[in-house]
C-alpha cells in the first residue's frame, strides 16, 4: 500500500481493464481476513518517469523513479486493495466501497441493484477505507459510543488482520528485461485463467517501453457494468468523453500523439463523471439499468452536467428528472454535439434549458402494445411495472428461497429470453400487450406460473406487485382470459401513467424554485 500511494507501484494500461466485480473484491478480502493466500505479485522493476497515476477509484502524483514496479501479474488484486483500502470520500464505484459487518463478522457491500441497498450503509459496517490509519479507525468508533465490546473487539482483529496480511512478490529485475521474457510471462500466468490475447500482448511491449499510460474506452464501459447498470455501448462512451471534456466529436483527436497525456486525464474525469451519472439515473430518476433508459443520449448530457457541477442535487436534479422522463414519453433528446452548448453558467439554468427544448405536452397516455425491449416506450412501460416493485412467483427446486422476493432487476434485464414473461397464450388483439406479461425471470414455464397464480395461496401484496387483483385473479381462475387481460390492461396503464407523472411532473412549474425567491422576513 506504501508503495503504491508514493507511486512505486506502476499499472501499465496494456494490461486488460480492471474487470473485477463487486464480489471478486470481497472474496478477496474474505481470503485475507481467514489467512488464505491470494497468489504471488509479479512485477517488473525498472526505471519509470513522473505521472499521474490512476489506481481504481485513487489518483497519485507520482514523480520519477528508477525502481518502480511495472505489474505483471496482479492487477485486479492490486487495484482491489488500494482502491477499497484507499477509497477517497467521493468514490462511488460499488467495487471499492468494502465494509467489515461487525455484527455477521463478515465483509458487506452495497448491492447498488439491490432496492434494499439505496440509502445510507448500516451503522455498524466499519469502511475498510478507515482500515490504514489509527486516527479515522478510533474517530469512526468515538462516532459510535453504542458499539459493543464484541464489536470493537472485531473491529481490532480485522483491521490488524488486513495491516499485516503478507502478499508474495516475485520481481524480474533491469531494465534489459527482455521483451520476449515477459511475453513468455504473460502467457505462462494466463494459461491457466482467460489468456492475454497477442494485440494485447502488443500493447505490453509498446507500453512497457513507452511507459505510456494510454487508456482505453473498454475501461469506462465495465466500471459501469460493474457498478449493476449494465453494458453501455463504447460508441456511447466515447461521445460522454466528448461531452464532458466540451468539445465536439471527433475521432482524430485520439490519433494525435500529442494528446495521449490530455486524452488520458479526460477518460479518468469521464469516468469519475459516470459514475455519478449512474448513481443519480439510479437514485434520484429512478432508472435502475442501462436497458431501461428510453434515450441514451441523455447519458452524455449529464456526463457533461456532472463535470461542471458535480452530482446533481436540489433544484437541479428535480429538473433533470422531468427532463429525462418528459422526454422518454414525449420522444426527444438533445443531440450530443449541442450538448456543451447547453450545459453552462449555473445548473438550475441549464438543467432549465434542457426542459425547453423539449415540446410543450401536458398529455400523455402509456402505449401497452410496446413490449420489446428496444422501444423507448417499452422501456417506460418497464418503468412503470417496475416501480410496484415486482415479487418471484414460481421458482424451481433450490430456489425455492426466493418465492415473493423482489425480482432482480438486473437479472431479468440481461436475460437473453428478455425481462417479460406471457401470462395466458392467445392471438388477441390485447394478449400481445404489456397487459399480458409479467416481469419476472425465465427459470419456469409460463404455465408453471399461471398455475401458481390460480392456485390461491399466494400473498395478495405479491399479486398485487404485478398488478394482478382480487377480480383479476377470479377471472383467470375461471377461464376468462380475454376479460382478465382487459381488467389487469386498465390496472396496468394506470400504474404507467402515475408513476411516469410522479417524475415527469407535467404541468408543474419549472425553472428556479420559487421559495428561492422569496426573500427573508418578507410578506411573502
Amino acid at each position: 500500500m506504501a508503495w503504491a500511494l508514493a507511486g512505486r507501484i506502476r499499472i501499465p494500461t496494456f494490461q486488460r481493464s480492471y474487470s473485477w466485480g463487486r464480489e471478486d473484491v470481497l472474496n478477496l478480502f474474505e481470503s485475507i481476513i481467514q489467512g488464505y493466500p491470494v497468489g504471488t505479485l509479479i512485477v517488473s522493476q525498472r526505471s519509470a518517469d513522473a505521472a499521474t497515476l490512476h489506481i481504481g477509484p485513487l489518483t497519485v502524483a507520482a514523480e520519477a523513479r528508477p525502481d518502480a514496479f511495472w505489474v505483471i501479474d496482479g492487477q485486479q488484486r492490486v487495484t482491489s486493495l488500494v482502491g477499497a483500502l484507499a477509497a477517497p470520500p467521493e468514490t462511488n464505484d460499488p467495487r471499492f466501497e468494502i465494509f467489515f459487518d461487525l455484527r455477521s463478522n463478515a465483509f458487506a457491500s452495497p448491492d447498488p441493484a439491490s432496492p434494499e441497498r439505496r440509502g445510507p450503509v448500516p451503522e455498524h459496517w466499519f469502511p475498510m477505507s478507515a482500515a490504514l490509519s489509527n486516527t479515522a479507525m478510533l474517530e469512526w468508533q468515538r462516532n459510535r459510543p453504542w458499539l459493543t465490546d464484541t464489536e470493537l473487539a472485531r473491529c481490532d482483529t480485522v483491521v490488524t488482520a488486513v495491516r499485516d496480511f503478507p502478499i508474495a512478490m516475485y520481481v524480474l529485475e533491469g531494465d534489459d528485461f527482455a521483451f520476449s521474457r515477459q511475453a513468455e510471462v504473460f502467457q505462462r500466468i494466463n494459461s491457466s485463467a482467460i489468456p492475454l490475447r497477442h494485440d494485447e500482448i502488443g500493447w505490453a511491449h509498446r507500453a512497457v517501453h513507452t511507459q505510456a499510460a494510454m487508456s482505453d474506452l473498454g475501461v469506462l464501459a465495465s466500471t459501469v457494468r460493474s457498478a449493476g447498470f449494465g453494458v453501455v455501448p463504447e460508441e456511447l462512451v466515447l461521445l460522454s468523453v466528448f461531452a464532458a471534456q466540451g468539445i465536439r466529436p471527433d475521432l482524430d483527436l485520439l490519433l494525435k500523439p500529442r494528446r495521449k497525456d490530455e486524452w488520458r486525464a479526460a477518460l479518468h474525469s469521464t469516468e469519475r463523471a459516470l459514475g455519478d451519472v449512474v448513481r443519480f439515473l439510479r437514485h434520484e430518476a429512478g432508472i435502475p439499468h442501462f436497458q431501461l433508459l428510453p434515450y441514451s443520449d441523455a447519458l452524455p448530457a449529464l456526463t457533461r452536467f456532472t463535470i461542471l457541477f458535480g452530482f446533481p442535487g436540489g433544484r437541479a436534479a428535480e429538473l433533470l428528472r422531468r427532463w429525462i422522463w418528459r422526454g422518454s414519453v414525449l420522444g426527444t433528446s438533445p443531440n450530443p454535439i449541442d450538448v456543451h452548448t447547453i450545459l453552462r453558467d449555473d445548473p438550475v439554468a441549464s438543467a432549465d434549458r434542457l426542459l425547453r427544448l423539449l415540446p410543450p405536452s401536458e398529455t400523455w397516455a402509456p402505449d401497452l402494445s410496446a413490449v420489446r425491449l428496444h422501444q423507448p416506450q417499452t422501456k417506460v412501460n418497464l418503468l412503470g411495472m417496475l416501480s410496484r416493485r415486482p415479487r418471484v412467483l414460481a421458482q424451481r427446486g433450490e430456489a425455492d428461497h426466493l418465492l415473493g422476493t423482489v425480482v432482480d432487476i438486473q437479472g431479468v434485464m440481461e436475460d437473453d429470453k428478455g425481462p417479460l414473461v406471457t401470462i395466458v397464450p392467445g392471438s388477441e388483439e390485447l394478449h400481445g400487450t404489456m397487459a399480458n406479461h409479467l416481469v419476472h425471470p425465465h427459470d419456469v414455464p409460463s404455465e408453471d406460473i399461471r398455475r401458481r397464480l390460480t392456485a390461491g395461496d399466494l400473498d395478495p401484496d405479491v399479486l398485487e406487485s404485478h398488478l394482478i387483483d382480487e377480480q383479476g385473479l377470479k377471472l383467470l381462475a375461471a377461464g376468462r382470459r380475454h376479460e382478465f387481460i382487459a381488467h389487469r390492461a386498465e390496472l396496468v396503464q394506470a400504474a404507467i401513467a402515475e408513476h411516469v407523472q410522479e417524475n415527469a411532473l407535467f404541468g408543474f412549474p419549472d425553472g428556479p424554485d420559487p421559495t428561492s425567491l422569496i426573500t427573508p422576513g418578507s410578506d411573502l
